[in-house]
């Protein structure tokens, strides 16, 4: 497959189980290092995790996980969470990176008293925004999202729409994956379609998801779940 995103351009990835879609976004990431071709990012080669000086570019790609909680340090409270890539990155001091949470939190509609807890008192929803406003506090130039909707109720998914699509008019580059078409309609502009480990298809979201150019999709399309209240 072959594909380029451009800032303040989202693309969807669809795709049956094992069809590659996790594989692609720890690629994407630099967890894994492709056995052939190549990842550039901003025209610079991407390198797997180990070699350090690639780390140095870290802050610009961030991601939101399938299983928010499980990505989350069980030992950190919210405000640790929010604050450690800050710390991390030398970024501001404590007063200032205390301000930068409790402003992500509200972005997030995550709960400001929930800020003292520990993730295991979070339901996945919770988790998963908290785990959204930790990918943004570098104000990265990619976010990767592995179905960010899943813990979400139809109320928190349609908020979390809108922010998405804030993001992207503020430049920022959304790489999206979904089971939902419904979302994938309504913010990506590109699809990439995967089966078998490679693309079936690729192009302008809306076109392809209205008019299907292959059996294999058109059946993908009719499978997958749609949020609560979306239209078919």
């Amino acid at each position: 497959m072959s594909f380029s995103i451009a800032p303040g351009e989202a693309w969807g990835v669809i795709g049956a189980s094992g069809s590659g879609k996790t594989t692609l976004l720890n690629l994407v990431l630099g967890l894994l290092e492709p056995g052939e071709g190549r990842i550039t990012f901003r025209s610079a080669p991407w390198s797997p995790l180990p070699e350090w000086e690639r780390r140095l570019q870290r802050p610009n790609i961030q991601a939101v996980f399938q299983d928010a909680q499980a990505s989350l340090p069980p030992h950190r409270s919210g405000w640790q969470i929010l604050e450690e890539p800050l710390e991390v990155w030398n970024r501001g001091t404590a007063q200032t990176r205390r301000a930068a949470a409790v402003r992500m939190a509200a972005k997030v509609k995550f709960p400001e008293a929930a800020l003292n807890q520990f993730p295991r008192a979070w339901s996945g929803g919770l988790a998963q925004r908290l785990a959204l406003g930790r990918a943004l506090m570098l104000e990265p130039s990619l976010l990767v999202l592995d179905e960010p909707f899943s813990a979400l109720d139809p109320t928190l998914g349609g908020h979390l729409l809108s922010l998405l699509l804030a993001l992207k008019a503020e430049g920022i580059a959304l790489l999206f994956v979904s089971h939902d078409p419904e979302p994938v309609r309504r913010l990506c502009d590109r699809l990439l379609v995967l089966s078998e480990g490679r693309a079936l298809c690729q192009g302008p979201a809306g076109q392809l998801l209205s008019d299907p150019p292959h059996t294999h999709l058109r059946d993908l399309l009719e499978a997958m779940p749609r949020l609560p209240g979306a239209e078919a």
